[in-house]
């Protein structure tokens, strides 16, 4: 079984979605998973991120509160440019 995949179930519906692992970072001493959608059809894959809530021995990954959602997303965008301009100076030395 692939480590990355997660499986999250919708508390309204009971349905399984699965997501890919692609990223994790850390803003004011919370923790966060990026994953993307698995969908059949590759127009439908979207971009989640979802806070890391420790349980005990287990991480819950619990959905963003709606006034924090762009704040967290526009963080994780600022961290992927200053990542990408990184990689863009060290492969101009």
């Amino acid at each position: 079984m692939d480590e990355d995949i997660v499986t999250l179930i919708d508390e309204e519906t009971n349905e399984e979605v699965k997501l890919r692992l692609i990223d994790r970072f850390d803003k004011d001493d919370r923790s966060f998973s990026v994953l993307l959608t698995l969908e059949e059809n590759d127009d439908d894959v979207q971009l989640v991120i979802l806070e890391e809530i420790e349980d005990g021995e287990d991480i819950l990954l619990q959905s963003l509160d709606e006034d924090q959602e762009d704040e967290i997303y526009d963080y994780y965008d600022a961290l992927c440019e200053a990542d990408l301009e990184e990689e863009e100076d060290s492969s101009e030395e």
